[in-house]
């Protein structure tokens, strides 16, 4: 493989990884419950604080009557909309989550044991009716 120069690692003394470490997550970890609680509460403070800079934008804008001002609060409505939708993407991972964990612990609890207790003549009594019964 051929490397490519690389000024700014060379300059700065870096070396380059040759692998990438994949993290894995347990999903039923304490870390990824407060992964998830740190991250809606992040969102949570970017729509707050996004909700006031709005407010505050609408009023220079309405001040300035400048286009760029509008156009600014447009993009701001986007990233603000997107965040509410990275909150319920939040809120439907952790209960999709949840939801196979159940299933797992409910498909584990499943038992079927059949027996036949008698003789070989018995058994033969028995499925010969069912032949007959259908």
């Amino acid at each position: 493989m051929d490397k490519k120069p690389d000024p700014i690692g060379d300059s700065l003394g870096l070396t380059p990884m040759d692998t990438i470490k994949k993290l894995e997550i347990d999903s039923n970890s304490d870390t990824a419950k407060d992964d998830f609680s740190i991250a809606r509460a992040n969102i949570h403070n970017i729509i707050e604080n996004g909700t006031d800079a709005l407010q505050k934008l609408s009023e220079i804008a309405d001040q300035s009557q400048h286009p760029r001002a509008y156009e600014v609060i447009g993009q701001l409505m986007k990233t603000l909309i997107d965040a509410n939708k990275d909150l319920l993407n939040i809120q439907k991972t952790i209960r999709e989550i949840g939801d196979e964990n159940k299933q797992v612990n409910k498909q584990t609890n499943v038992h079927n044991n059949n027996l036949f207790v008698g003789s070989t003549a018995d058994l033969q009594k028995v499925l010969e009716g069912m032949r007959k019964n259908g």
